[in-house]
């Protein structure tokens, strides 16, 4: 189990295991500084994490030694891990000191130039990939393969959007890794369904990037997307499969108002294409509405309503004669009234 006194040991660790830049690590960061042609923002995650006061320096002795870099500060949440952003796609949860630096100043290099050295036949193939992917790229500074790993699959962040690629230092963060059963690195994590360790074929796992079901999509994809504004994309995967994917009642009832929102938003547009289609979220919905909050209550029973299925009308009306509070009772009303409306009738 990981305890708060493990954690500890580990932070008074850090500094033993590659942490502090030395002066050759430094002359190199700043002869790379010298061959850029402009600018480059990164980003630092600061967390209650104590590892981050370790990010927090690098971030400082590399603004400093570069000063084409500028970081930008972003406070997280409590449960959060410090990381370092680059752009939109690249997340690490790593140092990138030792073996690790030069690809990382090749990783900056390559999202300042906007070019990946993908081979021509991959990139075309994944340039117009839509479904959000998660790959998560475990690794530690001793080892001697990750570097070229980490060279491999970088790139795939540069060549499309919908990639998002995390790299974890297992060193750092081996709470992660243990929760991930992560034995060995480097070890590649496709949406958690997928697992490659040791030396990696890149185009084996774009291979399987390509021709993964979208139905089989973890809830992080699906929620990352709602938060980029990508309901409708969702909602026309879903029609285009006929299917409700089954982690998608799990963001229709999320604690985040902005993912149910957004949800609903797919859910709308569901309905208003293929109600049959939508009447699959109806029993699921329906099973979780007496344990849910009362602000979630009212978001599933405006679900149901927009369902369009006139087979819930009697359980919408169980709720009105219930014991439920009045705001529960009037949503149950106004998504019976909606029902009701679809038949041409609004009697109630």
């Amino acid at each position: 189990m990981w305890t708060e006194e493990r954690k500890e040991r580990e932070y008074l660790n850090l500094r033993g295991n590659g942490v502090t830049m030395t002066s050759e690590e430094k002359k190199r960061i700043q002869e790379w500084n010298s061959e850029l042609s402009g600018d480059i923002q990164i980003s630092l995650l600061i967390t209650e994490d104590r590892r981050g006061r370790e990010f927090s320096k690098f971030c400082e002795n590399l603004e400093r030694l570069a000063p084409q870099i500028h970081i930008v500060k972003e406070k997280g949440q409590p449960q959060d891990i410090p990381a370092i952003r680059i752009g939109s796609t690249l997340t690490y949860h790593a140092i990138p000191l030792g073996m690790e630096l030069e690809p990382f100043l090749e990783a900056l290099s390559l999202s300042h130039k906007r070019f990946s050295p993908i081979p021509g036949s991959i990139q075309g193939h994944l340039e117009k990939f839509q479904i959000p992917t998660t790959l998560k790229l475990y690794i530690s500074q001793q080892c001697p393969v990750c570097p070229g790993t980490v060279r491999q699959i970088i790139p795939l962040a540069w060549v499309n959007e919908f990639i998002q690629l995390t790299i974890i230092d297992c060193t750092l963060f081996p709470e992660i890794a243990q929760s991930n059963r992560i034995q060995s690195v480097p070890t590649v994590l496709l949406d958690e369904h997928f697992r490659w360790t040791g030396p990696l074929q890149l185009e084996e796992l774009v291979k399987v990037i390509m021709n993964r079901d979208p139905s089989t999509l973890g809830a992080s994809s699906l929620e990352r997307m709602l938060e980029e504004g990508g309901a409708l994309h969702i909602a026309a995967m879903m029609l285009d499969k006929q299917q409700i994917f089954p982690v998608f009642i799990d963001l229709l009832t999320h604690e985040k108002w902005g993912i149910r929102l957004g949800a609903m938003t797919a859910m709308e547009e569901i309905a208003e294409e293929n109600q049959e289609l939508a009447a699959q979220v109806i029993d699921p919905l329906w099973e979780r509405l007496d344990d849910a909050e009362d602000t979630i209550k009212g978001d599933i029973l405006y679900i149901l309503g927009k369902s369009g299925d006139h087979r819930i009308a009697p359980r919408l009306e169980m709720i009105l004669s219930g014991q439920y509070d009045a705001q529960i009772r009037e949503a149950a009303k106004e998504a019976l009234e909606t029902i009701l409306s679809e038949k041409g009738s609004t009697e109630l």
